[in-house]
């Protein structure tokens, strides 16, 4: 019986189950004898698709896209903080379990040809039109790569919005990569290493270009000693700005789009923004609960999004300071926070494995996508999480995962391609200006060039150079 479930829910991955065909006799064998039209505990009936609706005694039971969410797969999959059900009985097997997630997951359809109750995605208003052309380095000092057993983990990877250009966190430095190829298919393009620019205040966990690729933001410091966000000129590599004098080593930041603010945040819990011209904290915010993990604001710069160990996800008013959405379906780390380019869109990613997309009308949550979970324990093993989002121009996203894959999506859910990783757990990673072409660095060191449309490698890095193999 599991192999035939298992079997179904391959057919069926192109299309969600339905409440007639699957839900309702997995019902029927298991929660019906408590739960319907005539005997509803917790004046909860299963006996029919409005009644699943309607909901119980303490309200809603289902949300549409939200299996972690709703009460019901809470209660089935005896999740932490629900009632197991059913009560004095072993949980269903995992497959079952599977098709009611799916069901939800998939929009909550009534039957076969039904639709989806999922809200739309909605697409760009406007196409993301191409800007003036990023500047490139041109005049950086010579400074000599630091020396290394072993080439440093990734930790972070950030790509020019306009240029051939991306940026990798090295020991103490950060790594300046650009294209050797001006030819226009930027997908095939071959990437040298540039040069590097000094960061002696010690680890980086965060790299940022700004939004007209004038700027790389660096993040970072000594665990439990100092941290501090630098700025560099892209073009000359010089030092433009540093921004606080932290006790603690800062875990994310980002630059707002008119350059105007630098906000950080680390393991003080706080959300520190800085005027960026004078050095001066304009705003400090001690809503979350746990460290600071992830930090960036909107391509308008109109919002800030902030994320934390917990799994909160804040959004911000740039300017005031005050709280417009608390987004708060993740329960662990936060790993990474992605914006789309209308700013009407906020992509999420955590240690769950969960891709959570937030319409900003509202702060609902449009989708919930599992994009890295590990097949044989879903549920928070050490090959689930997901470490990297990045949208692509035209709306398109990726992700690196715990799984050794990277994966682009279409904006509603849609897997659209994936590849396998080599070098062990992607760490970071970053879509080139041209949408065509991303980056992935991996716990051995090395940086890996994707051909997105082709769906292959084109080129591995390990610091600094070429990999020989």
């Amino acid at each position: 019986m599991i192999l035939m479930l298992l079997a179904f829910r391959s057919v069926v991955h192109a299309q969600a189950p339905n409440y007639e065909e699957h839900v309702k006799p997995l019902f029927r064998d298991h929660c019906l004898k408590c739960h319907n039209s005539d005997e509803s505990n917790a004046d909860l009936d299963l006996s029919s698709f409005a009644a699943v609706m309607k909901g119980g005694s303490s309200g809603a039971v289902v949300n549409a896209g939200r299996p972690e969410s709703s009460q019901l797969y809470r209660a089935i999959s005896h999740l932490e903080n629900a009632e197991a059900m059913p009560p004095e009985s072993p949980k269903l097997p995992e497959a079952k379990i599977a098709i009611v997630g799916d069901w939800i997951r998939g929009g909550l359809i009534a039957g076969k040809g039904g639709a989806s109750l999922l809200r739309s995605v909605g697409v760009m208003l406007t196409p993301v039109k191409p800007g003036s052309p990023a500047p490139l380095p041109e005049n950086l000092l010579n400074v000599a790569l630091a020396k290394v057993i072993r080439p440093p983990i990734p930790q972070a990877i950030a790509a020019s919005p306009g240029a051939p250009l991306f940026a990798v966190s090295g020991q103490e430095q950060i790594l300046l990569y650009g294209s050797m190829n001006p030819r226009p298919e930027a997908s095939r393009r071959m990437f040298a290493f540039l040069g590097a620019l000094p960061f002696p205040e010690g680890t980086i966990h965060d790299l940022k270009f700004s939004r007209n690729g004038s700027l790389i933001l660096a993040a970072g410091g000594r665990g439990a000693h100092s941290g501090r966000v630098v700025l560099f000129d892209v073009k000359t590599g010089k030092r433009v700005a540093e921004i606080g004098d932290e006790v603690e080593s800062v875990l994310a930041a980002d630059i707002s789009a008119n350059h105007d603010f630098v906000a950080l945040g680390g393991p003080d819990k706080l959300v520190k923004v800085f005027r960026t011209s004078t050095g001066e904290i304009i705003h400090k915010i001690d809503k979350h609960t746990d460290w600071v993990t992830a930090m960036s604001f909107s391509p308008d710069g109109s919002l800030l999004a902030t994320g934390d160990r917990s799994g909160g996800v804040h959004v911000w008013e740039t300017e005031k300071g005050a709280i417009v959405f608390t987004l708060d379906e993740h329960k662990v780390r936060i790993t990474d926070l992605a914006w789309r380019a209308d700013s009407k869109l906020l992509a999420s990613v955590a240690e769950d494995g969960n891709l959570i997309l937030w319409d900003m009308k509202d702060g609902f949550p449009s989708r919930n996508i599992v994009a890295h979970a590990s097949k044989e324990s879903p549920r928070y093993s050490r090959r689930t999480g997901v470490t990297a989002v990045n949208f692509a121009p035209d709306g398109r996203l990726m992700t690196v995962g715990r799984d050794g894959f990277s994966r682009v999506w279409s904006v509603d859910g849609e897997k659209l391609s994936e590849s396998r990783i080599e070098g062990g757990i992607p760490t970071a990673a970053a879509v080139l200006s041209s949408g065509a072409a991303a980056v992935v660095g991996s716990f051995d060191g090395s940086l890996s060039l994707w051909d997105l449309t082709a769906n292959a490698r084109t080129q591995t890095l390990v610091n600094g150079q070429d990999d020989p193999e």
